[in-house]
């Protein structure tokens, strides 16, 4: 193995683990509050099947650093946060749905792919291997299309608190550096994943920034519309600069790195 991709092997699992532990804060804060707030499951539970799937494609491909050493911390990470989630959500219901099929989705990659690598299947490493780089390719995608869950609420509210930015920003330079990672192994899953992932979480990441929390215009007004049973008013007020929404008990914003 030569330096340099040594070099980009290790730059990815370090920008890999950087976007595993983005969610640290935003868990921290819901604990704290004891309020989930605008942060969204579906993004924790698609970055658990996809730490998951990637531990899986790691072992059958034998690939034990950096692929499999890294996402068995996410794969641990992703358990922990989902746990918090769950804790303070009062949408218990759709939580425990959600959770549900997640953790069917992990039983049953892992049952097949320990099957296959004891022989029961009776399949070749090579078909093991390819059936587990499917699975990968369908959880790695899915974690970066999850946030788009909360789009219709961000274009809605103008803001982009629920969009775990740090987790997309993290998660595309990671992929970046992926995809340079299976270009030089010769990789095609490991290609195209960062290729695509990268660039939906780049997506992201700029509908971030034009909506970001606590975005303001100079010298904008905004108009706060006051329902009456017969009437309606509409009162005019100018937008603070020094909003600060981190002491909202229903307001968390994901941090950046």
């Amino acid at each position: 193995m030569s330096v340099g991709l040594t070099i980009i092997q290790v730059l990815a699992s370090i920008c890999s683990v950087a976007m595993i532990l983005s969610s640290v804060p935003a868990m921290y804060r819901i604990h704290k509050l004891q309020d989930v707030g605008e942060v969204a499951l579906f993004p924790l539970v698609g970055l658990w099947i996809n730490c998951h799937v990637l531990v899986l494609y790691g072992l059958a491909t034998a690939d034990y650093f950096p692929l499999f050493a890294t996402y068995l911390f996410g794969d641990i990470m992703s358990v922990l946060y989902i746990g918090v989630y769950f804790r303070w959500t009062k949408q218990r219901s759709y939580a425990m749905k959600a959770i549900g099929v997640s953790f069917s989705v992990v039983v049953l990659t892992a049952a097949y792919t320990t099957l296959g690598m004891t022989g029961v299947t009776g399949q070749s490493s090579d078909q093991i291997g390819l059936v587990t780089g499917y699975m990968m390719a369908v959880g790695s995608v899915l974690l970066y299309i999850s946030p788009f869950e909360t789009i219709k609420t961000v274009l809605k509210t103008r803001s982009g608190a629920s969009i775990p930015f740090g987790m997309c920003l993290a998660g595309s330079t990671s992929n970046i550096l992926w995809m340079v990672n299976g270009l030089l192994t010769s990789d095609i899953f490991i290609f195209l994943l960062g290729a695509v992932c990268a660039a939906l979480g780049l997506v992201q990441v700029v509908l971030y920034l034009v909506y970001r929390p606590g975005r303001v215009q100079a010298g904008a007004d905004t108009g706060v519309e006051q329902g009456l049973p017969e009437k309606k008013f509409v009162l005019p007020m100018t937008a603070s600069p020094k909003a600060d929404t981190a002491t909202s008990s229903v307001f968390i914003a994901v941090q950046t790195p």
